[in-house]
């Protein structure tokens, strides 16, 4: 596979060379694609590490190679290196986690299988009883705070970005995980209709609050998060995508309506944002200024984060050292409050309104493409072990598959790798310890007597 994808890479990188970007674009996009494909005749798998950060991250940076906007500019062989190596590293983590995997294996037993038969309906639904009165009482002290809400300002394009209490906004933007455990519910569950009813409950919750705080991203993550999760629990280890609509009817309806309801949802969330077709188009400088907004959006949320990164490669004078990738951890541990000058260094975007910079940028920042190999390799390696866990637990049928969530996530930031660092973002770390804390305790005797 890492031949195709070597010789297909290099391809589109001659094309480009040469000047014809729209021919490199389709050659990159197109070996996108084909790597998801080969992921998935490999491994069977819908949602699969690997076939969506090749979809997102090398994908993305084909459609990038048009070169649509005044913002663009040539790319220097240092960013063709760095996102080629990213896949790389990425694969061969993965390929050494699948060659440990094999060694140390242990086959699902009977017991587990018959878990699902001791699964708590009633101890579900107070877990997302529970994050919603947790959330939402989070956000109404960051209201008293702050003393306004982003819904209800007027014509302030950024007024989702000032709301934001230290620490505190971490446990208010946690909300968009609930469909996803509810979700999970439903799959367990004896009493299915109890669990639709919390399934409506969490979307219809997730939904106020994107429109309260005007978030898309975090709409985008809910809506995501669970169409994953529904997909992962329909679907065993051998099923194909057009046997998941046939075999599961419900979940084909309800994916249905989550893309409707995402796109209604953007648009109004959009407009509330102040974010009108004049003021995207005077920050989007496209070459063809008639080109609808419907498409100039989109491309530039993914393509410009390339040119960003690009940028910082071309401007950057010294590597950080570790400093961006350990932001979360000072922090999550109060240093960075009370010595800023520890994450002190330039954020390398060529404008500031556009400020997206894809998953590899600060691992450039930090180490160079030494840090692209070392840290991808880590994401491959452990993405790998969250993946054959999560699997093991749906073929086994196990009480506790919260771990879908965990695994959901991971593909999220996979399969939007092109838009955002995450794992140098505290937000991210803190949402996978809650999650992997909620996992963990999940089948703890005294927590059981709490939840």
């Amino acid at each position: 596979m890492l031949f195709i994808y070597t010789i297909g890479y290099f391809i589109g990188f001659l094309f480009y060379h040469y000047g014809f970007n729209m021919i490199a674009s389709g050659v990159i996009i197109s070996l996108a694609i084909f790597l998801y494909y080969l992921e998935y005749r490999k491994k069977k798998r819908i949602i699969n590490v690997n076939g969506l950060f090749a979809l997102g991250f090398i994908g993305g940076f084909g459609l990038s190679l048009l070169k649509l906007s005044k913002l663009s500019s040539e790319y220097n062989i240092i960013t063709f290196i760095a996102v080629y190596i990213s896949y790389f590293a990425l694969y061969l983590g993965d390929f050494v986690s699948t060659k440990k995997k094999k060694i140390i294996s242990i086959d699902v037993s009977d017991v587990e299988k018959k878990e699902n038969e001791l699964y708590d309906d009633r101890k579900a639904e107070r877990l997302i009883v529970i994050l919603i009165v947790v959330t939402l009482i989070s956000f109404l002290i960051e209201v008293m705070i702050l003393k306004f809400v982003p819904l209800f300002t007027i014509n302030t394009p950024h007024a989702y970005s000032t709301f934001h209490v230290f620490m505190l906004h971490y446990i208010t933007t946690f909300y968009v995980f609930i469909p996803s455990f509810a979700v999970c519910n439903f799959f367990m569950a004896h009493d299915k209709k109890r669990a639709i009813i919390f399934i409506i409950i969490s979307y219809v919750y997730i939904v106020i609050m994107a429109l309260l705080l005007v978030s898309r991203a975090q709409l985008i993550t809910g809506v995501v998060l669970s169409i994953f999760v529904v997909i992962i629990c329909s679907a065993d280890s051998k099923i194909i995508l057009s046997e998941l609509f046939k075999k599961n009817k419900k979940a084909s309806v309800f994916l249905v309506i989550s893309v409707v309801l995402f796109i209604i949802l953007y648009i109004v969330i959009t407009i509330n944002r102040a974010h009108d077709v004049k003021y995207l188009n005077g920050i989007f400088e496209m070459k063809n200024e008639n080109l609808p907004i419907f498409i100039a959006q989109p491309y530039m949320y993914i393509a410009h984060n390339f040119e960003n990164l690009n940028y910082m490669i071309n401007t950057i004078f010294r590597f950080t050292c570790g400093r961006r990738i350990l932001i979360p951890f000072f922090t999550l541990a109060f240093i960075k409050k009370f010595f800023p000058i520890v994450v002190d260094s330039p954020t390398y975007v060529i404008k500031e309104e556009l400020s997206t910079k894809t998953l590899i940028y600060d691992f450039y920042y930090d180490f160079g493409l030494c840090g692209i190999i070392f840290f991808m390799f880590i994401i491959g390696f452990v993405g790998n072990m969250i993946e054959e866990k999560t699997y093991e637990v749906i073929n086994g049928f196990k009480k506790n598959n919260y771990i879908v969530v965990l695994f959901s996530l991971f593909c999220y930031y996979m399969i939007f790798s092109f838009f955002q660092t995450y794992f140098s973002l505290t937000d991210t770390w803190v949402n996978l310890i809650i999650v992997t804390a909620i996992i963990m305790l999940w089948d703890c005797k005294k927590v059981e007597q709490v939840v």
